[in-house]
């Protein structure tokens, strides 16, 4: 059974027995050397992020085969519910801690919006790293919750505070805690997480 999941800006994704197909999508206005490059590049980079994840213990869909030659990742099929769908506490926490090992192994999610987060049987598995890259960048882990904090705010206006505050208990346990929220504070123009969150809970 073959089924359209989704076609984005880069990439075309399908599902093809079982198994999430994810082919690059050629753009017209580039140069065609560059564009076939840029895909190539991209394609292998998001392959070996999806097995550096998986070698430091993190939940993300296994990479089944890759097709060099078509730009094309042959990956596991995570059946899971959005993060924003199933948000609670406790799930907040753990996607910290997750994001927290994530960033300690120097991987950047670079896209980290709450779409992109699958909960299944109440663990937390990150997907889509097309954007991703390796990089102990201070500054790019920093974005990388700055986006996470847009995206909640976005879905989950009310009661977006409590959730950011769990996501941030549970990333204490990052040995860049510090630096990364004191970078986050600046990017923000204001300072609000730093005395909230217990880094020894």
């Amino acid at each position: 059974m073959n089924k359209l999941l989704k076609v984005g800006a880069e990439a075309k994704l399908s599902l093809e027995d079982g198994i999430v197909v994810k082919e690059r999508i050629s753009k017209g206005y580039r140069i065609p050397e560059i564009d076939s490059s840029l895909r190539k590049k991209r394609t292998r980079r998001e392959a070996s992020l999806l097995d550096k994840a998986r070698r430091a213990q993190l939940k993300v869909p296994a990479v089944k085969d890759l097709d060099k030659d078509n730009n094309t990742i042959y990956m596991e099929f995570i059946d899971g519910e959005m993060f924003h769908k199933v948000m609670n506490s406790p799930l907040s926490k753990k996607l910290g801690s997750e994001l927290a090992k994530l960033h300690d192994a120097e991987i950047i999610h670079g896209d980290l919006t709450t779409s992109n987060i699958l909960v299944k049987a109440k663990d937390i598995y990150f997907i889509d790293f097309g954007l991703g890259e390796i990089s102990d960048s201070i500054e790019k882990k920093a974005v990388d919750i700055r986006v996470l904090k847009e995206s909640i705010k976005a879905s989950h206006p009310k009661d977006s505070g409590k959730h950011i505050e769990s996501i941030l208990e549970g990333y204490s346990s990052s040995r860049s805690f510090d630096a990364v929220l004191e970078r986050l504070e600046t990017l923000e123009g204001r300072g609000r997480y730093k005395k909230k969150v217990n880094k020894n809970k």
